[in-house]
């Protein structure tokens, strides 16, 4: 059989209800056991010391020698008791000597001063005593000192007395208790219906209806949960906003090389001339470069949401190796354009937590971005060092630059800079910030020459404290 551990919020106000009152009751029953032993002590100790005094009143001294003189009957009165077996009891004379009595019963470890009692207990014959001993002077003539009167009974009646007295004690507390458990369990099943209509609510509630949840009307404990499910609905509304706007822009720009390489293709078929069917043949291939870039660049997208990162693994990654091995890789499509690409960086290595895929395409789309956008002959450089316990990789180009109105809106998704020759479909630099956010980290667009607001420098700015 499995058992699931219960996450009921009105089990556990009942389980820690019940860890409060079980020790307070336990605390209970001691305190009403020690309470209902030093009553019951008290009683029958006040009948013990009137039974010493009597028995003490039967001493006397005859010719200098103590005697006691009782009759059988009230021997009997004496050592029989009708809550108890049997009362035992001792006298010794000024010497110590046993006149009457048990001479095995033990005395208190200190004696009490002339003309004083002392209560304590003993054992004799295997069961628990309570006994008194009295020290009293003897007055007859002619003698001389005081003797020692000793009565003890057993605990069975004192041990009974104390358990009545718990048992009336102990009942009503049980019965307090229960009592407790059930109205505070009914309490806490009222307290819970909010929660019970707030599910209700939820549940009644269609898929597209984004309206906040009604905070005011909610118990005071609720509204912070409420008001939290209002942040996460706005949200859970921007985001599938976002994702809606983004799936129409990806359809569309998918939908215009799709239907240029469709155009193509009819007018490679209607021609009969060589040289106008291999211009179409490389109108086609040219579509078809853009269209695989735009389907890369959508997949880059995917994997560095956060959907996407949650499957991917962070490692140790060296930032400068990484560096060096990517931008070698764009050497030649730099020369081709007659680029000069190169790399500035003094450290020989710079460990991050991050993930290796998806730094390599922040980094591709950063260097693919620089040489696309800008002219022949311009300079390109991928830069690497720390300020400040941070980690700063940048891409910078001495070229025309990007107006400050628009250093912003390149971040946007499908977003492109008007009047640029250069084919793409304005996800680059989006990929790079999503890529940057997934590694708490920050990106920074400048221009690489303030004062004549030319070029363009992105920095990635990364925290090594995350190393």
């Amino acid at each position: 059989m499995i058992h699931i551990k219960s996450n009921s919020i009105r089990q556990k106000l009942l389980n820690w209800l019940l860890i409060l009152l079980i020790p307070t009751l336990f605390l209970g029953t001691i305190s009403a056991y020690y309470l209902a032993s030093y009553f019951a002590n008290l009683a029958y100790d006040s009948g013990l010391f009137r039974s010493v005094l009597a028995l003490a009143d039967e001493v006397e001294v005859k010719s200098g020698v103590m005697v006691v003189d009782l009759p059988d009957s009230a021997l009997n009165l004496l050592e029989y008791d009708i809550d108890d077996d049997y009362r035992h009891y001792l006298i010794l004379d000024p010497n110590h000597n046993v006149i009457l009595g048990e001479e095995q019963l033990a005395l208190p470890k200190v004696l009490p001063a002339e003309g004083k009692s002392t209560f304590y207990d003993s054992e004799f014959e295997n069961k628990k005593l309570r006994m008194v001993a009295l020290n009293f002077p003897l007055t007859d003539v002619g003698a001389k000192g005081s003797a020692i009167v000793v009565i003890g009974e057993s605990t069975i009646k004192r041990d009974k007395m104390a358990g009545e007295i718990v048992a009336i004690m102990l009942v009503p507390q049980i019965i307090l208790v229960i009592l407790i458990i059930i109205l505070v369990n009914i309490g806490i099943q009222r307290g819970l219906i909010s929660l019970d209509r707030l599910r209700a609510l939820i549940l009644r509630r269609l898929p597209t209806d984004t309206r906040p949840l009604e905070e005011l009307d909610a118990p005071e404990e609720l509204q912070p949960l409420l008001h939290a499910m209002n942040e996460l609905i706005v949200k859970e509304k921007s985001a599938v906003n976002e994702r809606r706007h983004f799936l129409a822009n990806a359809a569309h720009q998918l939908k215009t090389p799709l239907a240029g390489l469709k155009i193509q293709a009819e007018a490679a078929l209607r021609e009969s001339d060589l040289a106008s069917i291999q211009h179409a043949l490389k109108q086609i291939s040219a579509g078809s470069d853009n269209l695989g870039r735009l389907a890369n660049q959508l997949l880059s997208l995917a994997r560095a949401e956060p959907e996407g990162v949650a499957a991917q693994t962070f490692v140790s990654v060296d930032l400068v190796k990484l560096m060096n091995e990517v931008t070698s890789a764009w050497v030649p499509k730099a020369l081709d354009k007659n680029i000069d690409l190169g790399v500035e960086c003094e450290l020989k290595e710079l460990y991050i937590s991050a993930n290796n895929i998806l730094l390599q395409e922040l980094l591709n789309n950063l260097i693919d971005n620089a040489i696309r956008y800008n002219q022949a002959g311009a300079k390109v450089t991928v830069g690497l060092d720390t300020i400040n316990h941070e980690a700063v990789l940048s891409v910078q180009d001495n070229g025309l630059g990007i107006a400050f109105l628009e250093q912003q809106k390149v971040f946007e998704r499908f977003y492109r800079v008007l009047g640029t020759a250069e084919s793409g479909c304005g996800l680059g630099l989006a990929i790079v910030q999503e890529i940057a956010h997934q590694h708490q980290a920050r990106v920074l667009l400048e221009y690489s020459d303030m004062k004549k607001q030319t070029g363009t420098t992105v920095k990635v700015i990364f925290r090594l404290n995350e190393v």
